[in-house]
């Protein structure tokens, strides 16, 4: 028979990964873009910017979420980001085929971008809750299941758009994920003091450093670095996320292979947010992180010539790379800054994946413009992943010199 605290383990951890599931379609926007294009008339150039804009206010809503989930707990923020989420995306599908392109801006990359970061960081910060010995387990569990979300609803959507209008799509998907993540949040619980108890760790592994809030945080240098080491990191992937079916389609790539390209990408997201972030329990932080690096500078070269199946290749890698470091990036915040504040410094920390979204976008469409390729991009890509390196080197040896392991 199953102990209380395991059920409510069990029940917790379903939850959270039903709402990641949910809100996951964050990185979608590629198999949207054509049929918008289509349906509102809207320019290619502000259309790849939906992601960006989103991305942005993906994070801004981890940030405010944040915050407000160390006042009243993980469960009412992740109600009201599914709620926030879902009402975007709802919102979204009644806008007229005139709209402007900036009214879906508000609806859906201020306000489901915004509920997706609500839920997002009440999921992490859950999860680690109830792994406090294993925070990068916990932490690439919670995201794999995001990043799973890109398989999972690619070829539904790409069936659904083939079958109806985008607005009907759009209204069908708001509808279906309100009502399992809001169902799947009522599941989600914080673990009391007897599981923890239970687990018999020292308290050097429950938590980890002493707890320090964003205040404090935000004066030293460790929390400067870790906010530049995605922002450079995140350029080549967030750059890449939007056109890889356009582009896989340029390199050769017949338009289901292409479709098929951005769900498995999905696939690799997770596996990678998954496995690196186990092994960062293992191999340390900085290690993996550097691997990670390298294999992003590697792709980043490579996307400038590529066609055909080894574009699929490196495309799937990046999504690899790009999961694995989003998966480790919450956990070191945690290991540097304690478990206590983690929503709110890593709501802050977080912030600058959207900005490297926006910044280095609106960069690619400029060189795309002069160039009429995107081997300017990709090279910039390539030149941030080594930036990030060095910045992830650095915060190495600021651990080293606190004595904490990371």
């Amino acid at each position: 028979m199953k102990s209380p605290s395991r059920s409510k383990l069990l029940r917790a951890v379903a939850g959270c990964l039903l709402v990641q599931l949910c809100v996951g379609i964050l990185y979608l926007w590629s198999v949207f873009k054509q049929a918008s294009i289509n349906h509102f008339g809207w320019e290619n150039g502000a259309v790849n910017l939906v992601a960006s804009y989103m991305l942005l206010s993906f994070c801004l809503g981890g940030l405010v979420g944040g915050i407000l989930q160390d006042r009243v707990g993980s469960k009412p923020i992740c109600v009201s980001g599914v709620a926030l989420f879902g009402t975007g995306i709802l919102a979204s599908s009644f806008l007229p085929a005139t709209a402007p392109i900036a009214l879906f801006y508000f609806t859906y990359c201020l306000c489901a971008g915004m509920g997706t970061g609500f839920a997002y960081g009440a999921v992490l910060s859950c999860i680690q809750k109830w792994f406090p010995h294993r925070r990068g387990f916990a932490t690439g569990l919670a995201v794999s299941a995001f990043g799973l979300s890109t398989v999972v609803f690619s070829p539904v959507i790409s069936a659904m758009l083939s079958r109806m209008s985008l607005p009907m799509t759009l209204r069908t998907l708001a509808i279906i994920f309100l009502v399992i993540g809001l169902g799947a949040c009522t599941q989600i619980s914080l673990p009391g003091q007897d599981y923890i108890d239970s687990l018999n760790l020292p308290a050097a592994k429950t938590s980890g450093v002493t707890s320090i809030p964003l205040r404090e945080a935000i004066c030293t240098l460790p929390f400067f670095l870790l906010f530049l080491g995605p922002f450079f990191y995140n350029c080549t992937y967030n750059m890449l996320s939007p056109m890889i079916k356009c582009l896989g389609m340029e390199r050769g790539l017949t338009e289901s292979a292409a479709v098929l390209c951005v769900s498995m990408t999905g696939l690799t997201n997770a596996a990678g947010r998954l496995l690196m972030s186990t092994l960062s329990d293992k191999l340390g932080r900085i290690k993996t992180l550097a691997i990670l690096c390298i294999t992003t500078l590697t792709c980043g070269l490579l996307l400038i010539f590529v066609g055909n199946s080894a574009y699929f290749a490196v495309v799937l890698i990046a999504a690899f790379a790009f999961g694995g470091q989003a998966a480790i990036n919450p956990a070191t915040v945690t290991d540097f800054f304690g478990p206590k504040y983690s929503a709110t410094n890593y709501g802050v920390i977080m912030m600058s994946v959207g900005l490297s979204s926006v910044v280095f976008n609106a960069v690619s469409n400029k060189l795309y413009a002069a160039t009429g390729t995107y081997a300017a991009t990709f090279i910039m890509g390539a030149v941030t992943a080594v930036l990030a390196l060095a910045t992830f080197l650095v915060i190495g040896r600021l651990s080293k010199k606190q004595k904490q392991t990371v």
